[in-house]
């Protein structure tokens, strides 16, 4: 049996991921569906003010925030953000604004959240976690790029046929 550094599991039906923990011949980091997972978000985030945000929404609807959940928050705090700051309720000025590079949302994740002009794709950073615990928040140390680091897990834009 070759060695491994670590275990992959690709359980999105919620049928086997648990299992594999502390089960393996070689005992070996889980990562994937189940142990140390990619996300959006997550309710064991506690740094950079999410403790307020997801005491705030724990509080209103009795449970923890979800990825689903940040992401509906996050969409329409951007409108709002973009509506205050744009100082306009039309909608043209107000998508302008938020295509333009002086937007900018304080997303609870590190660093400043804004949108690719070339395809209107969010820019955020990925957070690493584990059931009980924030690991790391993507991008890693080291991955450098010209625009903005958030660009690092995404073509460029010249290797992108990706438009607006």
């Amino acid at each position: 049996m070759s060695d491994h550094d670590v275990l992959i599991v690709s359980d999105e039906a919620n049928e086997f991921g648990e299992y594999p923990s502390y089960r393996t011949t070689r005992p070996r980091p889980v990562a994937g569906t189940r142990g140390l997972v990619t996300t959006g978000w997550s309710a064991v985030s506690e740094q950079w003010g999410a403790t307020q945000l997801q005491s705030r929404f724990e509080k209103l609807s009795g449970r923890p925030m979800t990825t689903v959940d940040y992401a509906a928050w996050a969409g329409t705090r951007v409108i709002g953000e973009a509506a205050i700051r744009a100082r306009s309720s039309d909608p043209a000025t107000i998508t302008a604004y938020l295509r333009s590079p002086d937007f900018i949302l304080a997303g609870f994740k590190r660093q400043e959240q804004s949108f690719r002009t070339r395809d209107g794709q969010m820019r955020q950073p990925i957070l690493i976690a584990g059931p009980h615990l924030l690991v790391s928040v993507s991008l890693q140390a080291g991955y450098l790029h010209q625009g903005s680091e958030l660009d690092t897990l995404r073509f460029d834009r010249e290797e992108s046929r990706c438009k607006f």
